[in-house]
């Protein structure tokens, strides 16, 4: 009986000893690792050029999700549907055959999908730091900048 607990003891301390180290990583490594994949991912508009984005009661949020079958762009623009396609090579990203319903809004729900819309023609590049995500003009400038939304 005492070899029995004794033995238990010994593996409880080995588990607990295991659960507490951890390979050491780089400060920098760690702080620039994506939470989130760029694909699949529900990706809520927060800025354009800079400015707060702010959803409207009773319209969806500006969004996008960029499906991995045949590379299918999907989301609102915060006034209409959003569809399309896109390609990602390492870190340049391209939107083609952008199309949205043809909805009304009112003007400040316009201008945020016009606004979206130029944001997605003018993407050249993407950039991630956690669950955040930014697209990025020719000159390396941010257009939009979007952060992850877990589902479930």
């Amino acid at each position: 009986m005492k070899r029995r607990l004794a033995l238990y003891g010994f593996i409880g301390a080995l588990l607990i000893t295991a659960g507490c180290s951890s390979p050491a990583m780089d400060s920098q490594e760690t702080a620039h690792r994506p939470d989130a994949p760029l694909i699949n991912t529900y990706w809520k508009l927060v800025t354009l050029d800079n400015a707060a984005v702010v959803t409207r009661e009773n319209f969806r949020e500006p969004h996008l999700v960029l499906h991995q079958d045949v590379s299918r762009l999907a989301g609102a623009t915060g006034c209409n549907n959003l569809m399309g396609s896109y390609s990602v090579e390492r870190e340049h990203i391209t939107f083609n055959q952008v199309a949205t319903t043809k909805m009304a809004c009112p003007a400040a729900q316009m201008k945020t999908e016009q606004a979206f819309l130029l944001a997605l023609e003018q993407a050249v590049a993407w950039h991630m730091n956690g669950s955040a995500l930014e697209l990025l003009d020719d000159n390396n400038e941010p257009l939009a900048s979007f952060e992850a939304v877990h589902l479930y």
